[in-house]
């Protein structure tokens, strides 16, 4: 399926995500700047550079970084914190990384046990719905293969499950380069989109998706960051 031109203003639905005049600074200098987005309900696809560039404006938006200019609206909330409650994060180097030793099963039911109330018990076998869901047709892992067993697809997707287990409204995912084969790539561009039916999807990529991927809208920001 094509991507979608962003839309035109007569036609444009309620933005979730609003950006305006967004610029980030790093130790060396800015990121990127002059950065506007307009973010509807559905499946986004922000193509930037892989790297700090892209994980900065998207941590941003997600309400985990705070913008150097510019200004961030996410559900009508302004402040870090208040997007933060709004927009859950998943495969992002350094922030939602599992241990290696560990299975499928224990980092579910321990996410689940985080975010469940303190007297509720939970049960080892909690979030394996929740990975199916996600999965769809691609193969799911068995509950006690450990981290380091999982392929790059695999990972990802069971990433993408830990963070909608906080049942937020909108998910932001990292590079979709990091699944690092094609057909991989397009699994996991459609469990993204199966995602996008319930939830905001805002994936971050190197390239476009691809005439096959399912319908999103593509947003084209690399000349914002002074790179190709």
């Amino acid at each position: 399926m094509e991507p979608q031109d962003e839309p035109d203003e007569a036609v444009r639905p309620q933005p979730v995500i609003v950006a305006e005049n967004l610029g980030v600074d790093g130790e060396h200098g800015p990121l990127f700047s002059g950065i506007d987005l307009l973010l509807g309900p559905g499946f986004h696809a922000v193509q930037m550079p892989a790297g700090p560039e892209q994980n900065a404006l998207l941590l941003t938006l997600s309400g985990r970084l705070r913008p150097s200019r510019g200004r961030v609206t996410v559900m009508g909330a302004t402040s870090p914190a208040r997007i933060r409650k709004h927009c859950a994060i998943a495969a992002f180097e350094g922030i939602d990384d599992l241990d290696e030793s560990v299975t499928v099963e224990t980092v579910l039911a321990e996410q689940r046990r985080w975010l469940a109330p303190w007297y509720s018990p939970v049960p080892i076998q909690a979030g394996r719905d929740e990975l199916i869901q996600v999965f769809g047709e691609a193969h799911v892992p068995a509950p006690r293969t450990h981290i380091v067993e999982l392929s790059d697809l695999d990972l990802f997707l069971l990433r993408i499950t830990l963070a909608l287990l906080s049942a937020r409204p909108i998910l932001v995912v990292g590079d979709l380069e990091q699944v690092r084969d094609d057909p991989g790539r397009a699994i996991a561009a459609r469990r993204l989109g199966a995602v996008a039916e319930f939830y905001t999807v805002v994936v971050g990529v190197t390239n476009p998706l691809g005439d096959e991927a399912p319908g999103h809208t593509l947003h084209d920001r690399r000349i914002l960051t002074g790179k190709d």
